[in-house]
């Protein structure tokens, strides 16, 4: 599912509606982990999301840059590239939208419950949807997404593809850590395209090789 490194010039560019390229900044918790833990020193706390047209880049990293993940998603060629470092080795794994679906399809069935209760993230007017898995002794989760950023279909991979909008609100698992996310800022910005492309230095991986050798380390990492 997941620090971005970038430069400014000025001041941060004012959000507007309909932007079409710019990054998007996130508070990353865990709403079901003890506040206590001290693994929570250790995970990441914010992600940086960059778009432009129908592609985008999210990036997360650990205390020290120890692990470092990021997933590049193109919606045009319906592929997603799963990218990950730990410590010094780099592996990605790329899936056309069935293997992504597979891979994301960690929930139990729910039922997508659009309200009319609408709220502002970062500048953003975002509408209230509900995940409901009509079970009484799980939570529904409550997202919010926004029609104001002119990013195609941005979440054509995960199992609530019927949203059409960007996500500023919302819960994944990601390697076993049940993460929410949270926009904080949107900031308007010129996105150079190479961002887009998995730098050569990436070892390419098959689903089986993926889970075997990066699933299971990422397992014994936050263990």
């Amino acid at each position: 599912m997941l620090s971005v490194i970038f430069t400014r010039c000025g001041e941060d560019a004012a959000f507007e509606k309909h932007i079409t390229e710019g990054v998007i900044e996130f508070d990353v918790t865990y709403p079901e982990m003890d506040s206590n833990n001290l693994m929570l020193e250790m995970l990441p706390d914010k992600m940086v999301l960059m778009f432009k047209d129908d592609r985008y880049k999210s990036e997360l990293k650990t205390a020290g840059g120890i692990v470092e993940m990021a997933v590049i998603s193109d919606a045009s060629k319906q592929r997603l590239f799963n990218m990950i470092k730990l410590f010094s080795d780099r592996y990605v794994l790329e899936l056309d939208q069935a293997g992504a679906k597979e891979m994301t399809n960690v929930l139990p069935p729910f039922t997508l419950k659009t309200t009319s209760e609408s709220s502002k993230l970062a500048d953003a007017r975002c509408t209230k949807i509900i995940l409901d898995f009509n079970d009484p002794n799980k939570e529904n989760y409550e997202f919010f997404y926004t029609d104001d950023i002119e990013l195609k279909n941005p979440n054509w991979f995960t199992p609530y593809s019927d949203i059409t909008g960007v996500l500023l609100d919302y819960q994944v698992d990601n390697y076993g850590m049940h993460m929410r996310l949270k926009a904080t800022k949107i900031i308007p910005q010129e996105i150079d395209t190479n961002v887009f492309h998995v730098n050569d230095n990436y070892r390419n991986l098959n689903k089986e090789e993926f889970d075997a050798l990066v699933v299971k380390n990422m397992e014994v990492f936050l263990e």
